[in-house]
């Protein structure tokens, strides 16, 4: 009788074990899971550009292009966000969401038409241009009536040709205007003779210039967060 009793004891025990077992391995699933997802949404940086349509391009051909922006920035763990503002002083009512002169806006992109191209760029190949946020604003631009006149023909349309270049700008704005490749989207290359060929494939950031990307605008970000947390103590002290 006791054998029995000990048999069944143990029988218990052993399916408790299992369960127990069965929780522990749902419940460690889980928590990987979990920080899976944590993982990548740290290693996701939202980015918001304000645009300027100084080449007339239009909302329907201009959002077009933000959207193969977004996708291949989205590809490298970058988001961006677009806020269209005015390019005339008339106008400024109109763009509520666009940040003033006053207020911190950290990215500009810039579509150019073909005399202001002409009045700021020498080379006659060059599809757009990136200043040095080390020196000042971050400031894309992108010679949309160049790349206009080249889409067709044997080359993919205006709007994603337009928004490779402006994805190669942002990218060299990220990663630093001095920084070059000698293949892909951030190719040093990229001008007339060149483009045709490289928009017949899918163009992307290598995963060195996604991490690159990643890294500096984490830098900016705790750059930012050191800023304001002095800026709060300095506040703080003047009201003490």
């Amino acid at each position: 009788m006791k054998t029995a009793n000990t048999v069944k004891m143990v029988s218990t025990i052993v399916k408790l074990a299992v369960v127990l077992a069965a929780i522990a391995t749902t419940v460690s699933g889980t928590l990987a899971a979990a920080q899976k997802a944590a993982d990548g949404e740290q290693n996701t940086f939202p980015i918001t550009l304000r645009v300027y349509d100084y080449a007339h391009a239009g909302q329907k051909a201009l959002h077009a292009a933000e959207r193969e922006t977004a996708r291949i920035l989205a590809n490298a763990g970058v988001t961006a966000h677009w806020v269209d503002c005015p390019t005339k002083q008339s106008d400024v009512e109109r763009y509520p969401a666009c940040p003033t002169a006053t207020q911190e806006a950290e990215y500009t992109l810039r579509l150019l038409s073909d005399s202001m191209t002409t009045a700021q760029e020498k080379s006659q190949d060059a599809l757009g241009n990136a200043a040095d946020c080390e020196r000042g604003a971050c400031i894309a631009s992108v010679y949309y009536d160049r790349i206009k006149n080249l889409a067709g023909g044997n080359t993919l349309p205006s709007y994603v040709l337009t928004g490779r270049v402006i994805a190669r700008e942002v990218g060299q704005l990220l990663i630093g205007v001095r920084y070059q490749s000698r293949s892909g989207i951030m190719n040093a290359s990229w001008s007339y003779r060149q483009l045709g060929m490289l928009a017949s494939s899918e163009i992307l950031f290598s995963p060195v210039e996604a991490n690159a990307m990643k890294a500096r605008l984490s830098e900016r970000e705790q750059a930012a967060a050191s800023h304001s947390a002095e800026t709060d103590s300095g506040q703080l002290s003047l009201v003490r």
